[in-house]
């Protein structure tokens, strides 16, 4: 089976680290190594494209109409890439007469996704860049040129203009794709009128050459302190864009480039994954699916969590140095939304995203609510909920309807958030982001269009199943635990064969005076135990599309509230079920009487959707 704890590996930290890992807070020392050197060695620029030179005049000014920045960058983990690529060489194989290259995913090429913020998308002109073709290499650069020629003899090329000297560097061209979900759509809402936009541009090495699977790249790496000859290894994409100069469009490049040490991951041997790859949707013999629910591997995730301000009269990522008072990344809901997952997901895995300048002060946060009494945090519902330590170890569902029961004795012991989430089996993995101010202060929502395709391409192996959900909502539970549905869903006999569904997204207005942990659990519970409140949100306050849950053998990415996939590389029986328009179908869209994800809004969308209010109001204004 998948392994849960993939990222431990990775998470070790060093003694003199102040993040420390257990077995229920994961830091991930991976991602912020990645953060850390892709500060100190990552860098994009922008020129003119050859094409438009011959028309550029002086007051075409490239530089002061467009900035790049280099964000994440990850070695790509999705199995769907993985399936592609042996799948794709096996064709390529039987058209050429020749075996497959990629000996069953021991000689995978290497895959890389990476993403550039690219300031002023209004100034974009988007018709064409799906027709420019990307580019993206590998290198190798070595302290002698004899040791550069021997590498990978007779296959890649020296990155020199005409004339130019050797540098004694070896790069290797991969198949570049670029992809910008949402680049349109938010091109025309003004809400994002300034903004930039993350440009994601995937790569995928030659296969059948060894020193060019991730693997082995990453041993290079890892031992080039130990090597005479290698020096550096990096990695570098261009991808062509219009932009709007007057009245006239006009073709430019961008380009980036990351040290490998910006990209390695936890776990680079992508032959593992090859090797767990499911051969149709109820293939149990796969690491990819599970025989039963209990066994069913879940994360959830949020992020990128932040705390914002305004700052020179635009908006700002909130100084912890200012602000001694601020949680940083955690969401106002994250304790109270935590509470429904303690009851109806034991033994999954809560993936927080933060930007990396909370980092800090969020992952002490953290700290300081693990220690805490579950009593201090739920104080009139932690003692009931939560009351019996042997029926906690079940890891069983606990009802929501438990809620309503009476305070009677005092629980059998006063346990810590921590106890509590180690009796239930739930992890907290927190995941720095790479967030430079522009990108946050000039992205939509803190970054959340870059981190969606990086998630899914670096942590997509280590689950079965992952949902990709929004830092105000709790998942509300019918009758059973999100595995239980969740493996009914997706690898049951009862299955609807779907790479992914849409939540139904319900909606609650948490006015100022019910914002505690306490009055927003009420909220919830109020509305689960009156029937006739329930059947009018379920009716009237489904106001917002919802977010997105997927095998994780079938994703390409978590955009947000489409759970996007690649339909010709998905195991048998699979299929992509994204409905024209998003029209809601019960096969696409999980049924209320499997879970609900209930959205705890600090806005009023619409007045009888709110806490404590609900069907009343709606009677009222009747």
């Amino acid at each position: 089976s998948v392994n849960t704890n993939a990222n431990t590996s990775a998470t070790s930290a060093s003694t003199t680290s102040p993040y420390k890992s257990n077995d229920v807070l994961i830091f991930d020392h991976a991602a912020m190594q990645n953060i850390q050197e892709t500060y100190k060695g990552a860098h994009s620029y922008i020129e003119w494209s050859p094409k438009s030179l011959e028309n550029i005049i002086p007051v075409d000014d490239l530089q002061g109409q467009f900035q790049a920045k280099p964000l994440l960058a990850t070695v790509d983990r999705r199995p769907i890439i993985v399936r592609k690529q042996i799948q794709d060489d096996i064709v390529q194989a039987k058209r050429a007469n020749k075996p497959s290259l990629t000996q069953n995913g021991q000689l995978l090429g290497c895959a890389i996704s990476t993403t550039t913020h690219v300031s002023n998308l209004e100034a974009q002109y988007l018709k064409h860049y799906k027709e420019y073709s990307p580019t993206c290499d590998v290198c190798f650069q070595f302290s002698n040129q004899e040791d550069m020629t021997n590498f990978v003899h007779g296959v890649g090329y020296e990155p020199l203009q005409p004339g130019q000297e050797s540098i004694a560097t070896k790069c290797f061209g991969g198949k570049a794709s670029i992809t910008a979900r949402f680049a349109d759509w938010q091109q025309k809402d003004v809400r994002f009128a300034g903004y930039g936009y993350p440009w994601t541009v995937d790569c995928v090495l030659p296969n059948g050459i060894q020193e060019l699977t991730c693997r082995e790249i990453s041993r290079m790496q890892r031992e080039i302190e130990v090597r005479d000859g290698l020096q550096h290894i990096y990695v570098k994409t261009k991808f062509v864009l219009d932009g709007w100069f007057d009245d006239w469009s006009k073709q430019f490049w961008v380009h980036s480039s990351w040290p490998w040490t910006a990209i390695m991951s936890h776990d680079d041997d992508r032959s593992r994954i090859a090797e767990r790859l499911s051969k149709s949707w109820n293939d149990v013999t796969s690491g990819y699916v599970p025989r039963n629910a209990k066994e069913l591997t879940l994360a959830h995730v949020e992020g990128p969590g932040y705390d914002k301000t305004e700052y020179n009269g635009g908006l700002s990522l909130k100084s912890m140095e200012v602000d001694r008072e601020s949680k940083g990344g955690i969401h106002p809901r994250f304790v109270s939304n935590l509470f429904h997952l303690i009851r109806n997901a034991p033994g999954s895995t809560h993936l927080m995203a933060v930007v990396d300048g909370q980092v800090r002060r969020t992952y002490e946060e953290i700290v300081k609510l693990l220690n805490s009494r579950v009593s201090d945090l739920y104080p009139t519902h932690g003692s009931i909920v939560f009351d019996h330590v042997e029926e906690l170890k079940k890891r069983e569902l606990i009802p929501i309807g438990k809620m309503d029961a009476k305070k009677g004795l005092r629980a059998e012991t006063d346990l810590t958030l921590m106890e509590l989430l180690r009796l239930r089996g739930i992890k907290i993995h927190l995941v720095p982001i790479t967030t430079p101010s522009m990108a946050f202060e000039r992205n939509v929502c803190g970054g959340q269009y870059s981190f969606a395709p990086y998630l899914a391409a670096r942590f997509a192996a280590d689950y079965q199943v992952m949902m990709f959900i929004d830092g105000d909502t709790a998942m509300v539970e019918g009758s059973t635990t999100l595995q239980t549905v969740l493996y009914d869903r997706f690898f049951s006999e009862k299955s609807s064969k779907c790479a992914g569904h849409r939540l139904r997204l319900i909606e609650q207005y948490v006015k100022p005076e019910y914002e505690n942990i306490e009055k927003v659990l009420q909220c919830t519970q109020d509305l689960s135990s009156h029937r006739d409140k329930w059947a009018y949100a379920m009716e009237n306050c489904h106001l917002k599309e919802g977010h997105v849950v997927a095998r994780t053998d079938s994703i390409y990415a978590f955009s947000v509230h489409h759970p996007d996939t690649l339909p010709g590389y998905l195991p048998k029986g699979v299929e992509d079920c994204i409905t024209n328009g998003n029209k809601e179908t019960d096969r696409y869209f999980l049924k209320e009487s499997e879970f609900v994800q209930l959205h705890l809004r600090n806005r009023e969308r619409k007045p009888e959707c709110t806490c404590f209010v609900n069907k009343e109001l709606a009677l009222e204004e009747e």
